[in-house]
């Protein structure tokens, strides 16, 4: 007799931080790719079904209270497109006391410098922030939103399925 058990994982979620332009395109392109997807946003009017069709859930509140709100299990992938470091060292703690699978915040090197100075300062451990990654995406050299949600996208999906992120083309040479 064999026994085969398969575990019962909840549905694969991106946790859309930031309905912005970037935020938008992420939005679109996650739910082509069949995630159920979560938008929160402080501001009103980018965490809406007229700005942000494709969305399971939204979410109008400050970022801080993201965690008290939305469910984070170990299918998560959250996703910051925020506007600006402040709405990042907010939330970031809560979502380090999480199983997420993922915690991907967009911007410069320059901006996590920033925000990872900040959190460090706020007692965040340097093994938490090694939870973070920021830039987020793969190395396209995208710069519109929609190419920028390509790249982020496509590093979800090489994490969630173990890939390399490398050129198939390359792969058996």
């Amino acid at each position: 007799l064999e026994v085969y058990v398969e575990p019962i994982l909840p549905q694969p979620t991106v946790l859309l931080i930031g309905g912005g332009h970037v935020g938008k395109a992420v939005a679109e392109l996650a739910h082509w790719a069949g995630y159920r997807l979560v938008v929160c946003d402080d501001r009103p009017e980018f965490a809406t079904p007229d700005h942000i069709p494709q969305a399971d859930e939204y979410h109008q509140l400050p970022p801080e209270q993201v965690t008290q709100k939305v469910r984070v299990h170990s299918q998560t992938y959250a996703i910051l497109t925020t506007r600006s470091v402040e709405v990042d060292v907010k939330l970031l703690p809560s979502l380090l006391d999480t199983p997420a699978a993922y915690i991907g915040v967009i911007g410069s090197k320059r901006r996590w410098e920033t925000a990872s100075k900040i959190l460090k300062e706020q007692g965040v451990t340097k093994k938490q922030l090694e939870r973070i990654v920021s830039p987020m995406g793969l190395e396209l050299n995208a710069e519109t939103p929609e190419e920028i949600a390509v790249s982020i996208l496509a590093e979800i999906t090489m994490l969630r399925y173990g890939g390399a992120g490398g050129r198939m083309s390359k792969k058996n040479k």
